[in-house]
Formats: structure tokens, sequence, C-alpha cells
């Protein structure tokens, strides 16, 4: 099966982001819209994988971090805010605010997140507005996007089990948090997201958090018309890596010729 996990080191959380930086398809991409922003705080790293975007969308219900968003948003034209949660329905919903700055914050209720994660609390709940992708994209008459990050706390299945096919056609690559147990309560596990994405995507790889919790962590779906550029590395990162592997050699040239002297 092709993947992204054949690195020669584990591969843990935003490692798996990472795996992507310099492939082909990921230099394609135009759109992107993150779904739970939080405070935007992978950035620099989403500009490595996805250097040629021309629109960014960022998505969070939270009024917290949302002074982050609006000031990068203020530095980057490219950047539009949306203080709404994303979710399967047009309206409001009670949204569960967690004590590590909100990052655990989510539309559904603690499953085994208490066991797992007992440092982090319900700090308090909150009603927010709630959005379908698609009728926010037709509301603020957005050009739909070809890439998605969707991290929002276990209500991935609600979100892409909400966007009509023809929207989720567009789509070429989505990285999304899952679980292979209910982390939160009524969440969607992952071979429910397979199901729901298949046959139009394939899993290039799930990454655990942390060793210690190999039940939740993030996944890549790529169009299957997509997975040989999604795996292939683009013209100037090939250059790079031979420029790497070139100083290297000559670095352990060097070593030698010192050693032998």
């Amino acid at each position: 099966m092709p993947t992204l996990l054949d690195a020669p080191y584990p591969i843990y959380d935003t490692d798996l982001l990472r795996q992507l930086i310099g492939r082909r398809l990921c230099g394609e991409l135009r759109v992107l819209a993150i779904i739970g922003a939080h405070r935007y705080q992978e950035a620099r790293l989403i500009g490595r994988v996805f250097p040629h975007l021309q629109a960014i969308y960022l998505f969070e219900p939270l009024a917290e971090p949302l002074a982050a968003l609006q000031a990068a948003a203020a530095a980057d034209p490219r950047i539009r805010v949306f203080p709404v949660a994303i979710s399967d329905h047009d309206g409001t919903a009670q949204f569960h605010v967690t004590s590590n700055d909100g990052e655990s914050s989510s539309l559904l209720s603690f499953g085994t997140h208490e066991q797992l994660f007992p440092e982090v609390q319900v700090a308090r709940t909150i009603e927010v507005a709630t959005r379908r992708l698609d009728t926010l994209l037709a509301e603020q008459r957005l050009e739909p996007p070809d890439a998605l990050l969707v991290d929002v706390q276990g209500a991935e299945y609600q979100v892409l089990g909400a966007m009509p096919a023809e929207l989720l056609a567009r789509v070429r690559l989505i990285y999304a948090e899952v679980s292979t147990e209910r982390v939160y309560a009524s969440a969607g596990l992952l071979p429910d997201i397979e199901r729901l994405l298949a046959p139009r995507f394939v899993n290039l790889g799930f990454a655990a958090l942390r060793p210690n919790v190999p039940m939740h962590g993030n996944v890549v779906f790529v169009a299957a018309d997509d997975v040989p550029a999604a795996l292939a590395q683009s013209r100037v990162a090939r250059l790079q890596a031979a420029w790497r592997g070139w100083r290297r050699a000559r670095r352990e040239r060097q070593r030698a010729g010192t050693g032998a002297a």
C-alpha cells in the first residue's frame, strides 16, 4: 500500500505533516481551509508544506484565540478568519471549552479523553455559532478549498460527512485528527471516516499523537488520482535533497582525509 510512513524514524503528531514537505501535490494546492485553527500555531510549517497557497480560510469559534488569527490575517492578505464552528448543521451548539488553552475544546463531550489526558478538564460550556462548510463558502462567495486541515476534536466525521459530493470532489488532500477509539463521545472513528471518504480518497498514513497514546493522532487522505503526486518529491525538493547529500558526502570525505593525515 502507498504510504507516507516510510521515514527511517518513528513518526508522531505533526511529524506526519512534515512528511508532506516537498511533495509535488502540495506544491499544486492553492486554497486551504483550516477547520479548528485555534491560534494557527503551525503557520510556519503549513507555509513549508503548501508553498503556493493563494487563499487560507481559518475557522475558530473560541474568542480567545481569535486575536492571534486576526493578527495573522492583518499580516497576510491571503488569510480570511471566520469565528464559527464548522459542523454538520447551521445554527448553534454547545461547545466544551478545556483547560489547556482550549486546545482540546470540542462540540462533543469527553469519552476516554479523561483517562488518556487526566491533566485536561472541561473548564466551561458555551454556545457557539455553527455552519456547514458548504453553507459558509456560499454565503461568503469563497473559492472551494482543494486542501483541508480538520482538527475539531472528534467532530471530524460530522464535518466531512456534511460536505456535499460536489464540494468534496474539489478537495485533493485532507489532513485530519482522528482516533481509533472514542476519545470523544459519539466521535466517528478512523475506520468510519475511511468508509465515508471511499472510494475517492486513499489513506496514506496515520500517526499517533505520541507513543503512549497510539489510539489518537492524525491521518492524511489523498484523492486516489493524486496519490503518485503526493508521494513524489518536487523538482526543487529533489535538487535540495541532492545538494544535502553532496554536502554530507563532502564532509565525510573531509573527515576521512583529516583522519588519514
